[in-house]
């Protein structure tokens, strides 16, 4: 049941559809927190049960809690997010549970798309900001747990062609209690087709790769995996890696640490671009070195997989298959790993290797690198 708050809101409807079987029932739901709003819609944390029959009689409980995103319905075409969760179904993305249109209850003429999904307490931007206000960072056990179930995820979507397009960390749904990560908000998400342009300005600033800054619109799924070299230096920073005001601003942030573009990166990209190149050494050592300095708190392999990652041109930029074999994960392969969640004296012990055949398949001769010894 959810709590008690005066503002909640129910009501019943008589189609909702379930999603892995497809049935279509008249179910009862009630809103009672508003968790998330943006340009994309709002969310609403939500319980949900099947309605009273014919006789009245009820003899289902209430279901979740859920996460509701609401948006408006676009009729011209299917709704690509809904497709997405449809399709997907991985232990690090978050699973769509039920989903229905209703019509605005202030607007009748305005259909809204609701996608009722399981939801987590937390993001990842909130545990960055809790350890930060603490004075600490995010345990290295967790960081590499998280950062693995992200790979891990990320393997699977782009297995499909799938790319987020727009990972950062209040996408990435945490529960500190277990230490379990899900990708969230698949709004921005598209199935890329190759040598089929995609729009350039996608993903949130801070976390757009290079080639989005300068306008490529024949990207590849490599996008995510700069999101993801962010989000990494995120944890061990406190605070976003690359903080431009503008969009033009943010390559020269990159280029602070990753120095000048090469041309041949602009060539690539898109031959078209006519803005700052930022072609002047901002530093004077070596990029290994520069990373050094920034990183300077953190391990030599959490610097080794970031200058993997966080690379200019996508096609040198780590696989999410080479990230998971990196050597920044090899504690994990332990038996006796285990993590301390927040504010708890008791550890536990993750399932993070129980891949799919289709998880194997798409690690290849990689996939003897991740045993458990």
């Amino acid at each position: 049941m959810p709590p008690n708050i005066s503002q909640v809101n129910e009501y019943s409807l008589p189609e909702v559809t379930e999603n892995i079987s497809s049935a279509v029932a008249p179910m009862t739901v009630k809103e009672y927190k508003r968790i998330g709003e943006g340009a994309f819609g709002t969310v609403y944390e939500a319980v949900l049960k099947y309605a009273d029959d014919a006789h009245g009689n009820s003899n289902s409980e209430w279901l979740g809690p859920f996460a509701i995103k609401r948006v408006p319905a676009q009729t011209e075409y299917k709704s690509r997010e809904l497709e997405i969760l449809r399709l997907v179904n991985h232990p690090n993305i978050v699973s769509l549970r039920f989903y229905f249109d209703k019509a605005s209850n202030s607007q009748r003429k305005t259909v809204f798309q609701n996608l009722v999904m399981e939801c987590l307490p937390s993001n990842l931007q909130s545990e960055i900001k809790y350890y930060r206000q603490s004075k600490y960072t995010i345990p290295y056990p967790h960081m590499k747990a998280y950062t693995f179930q992200l790979a891990r995820a990320m393997l699977y979507l782009h297995g499909f062609g799938i790319s987020h397009r727009d990972i950062k960390p209040s996408n990435i749904l945490v529960d500190p209690s277990t230490v379990v990560l899900k990708i969230c908000d698949f709004g921005s998400a598209k199935k890329l087709e190759l040598n089929q342009p995609s729009v350039s300005y996608i993903c949130s600033r801070y976390y757009r790769a290079p080639e989005l800054i300068v306008g490529c619109s024949l990207y590849t799924t490599k996008i995510d995996i700069w999101g993801l070299g962010c989000v990494v230096a995120e944890m061990f920073l406190g605070k976003p890696i690359f903080q431009g005001q503008s969009p033009e601003s943010q390559l020269k942030e990159i280029s602070k640490l990753l120095g000048p573009p090469p041309n041949t990166f602009f060539f690539k990209s898109n031959p078209q671009y006519r803005g700052n190149m930022y072609t002047n050494k901002l530093f004077s050592c070596s990029v290994e070195e520069r990373f050094k300095q920034i990183f300077s708190n953190s391990p030599a392999d959490a610097i080794d997989l970031l200058l993997k990652i966080l690379v200019y041109d996508p096609d040198l930029r780590a696989s999410p298959r080479r990230v998971l074999v990196h050597p920044f994960f090899d504690e994990l392969k332990s038996k006796d790993f285990h993590v301390y969640p927040r504010g708890q004296s008791e550890p536990i012990h993750l399932n993070l290797f129980n891949f799919s055949d289709f998880e194997l398949s798409l690690l290849g001769s990689l996939k003897d690198e991740l045993i458990v010894r």
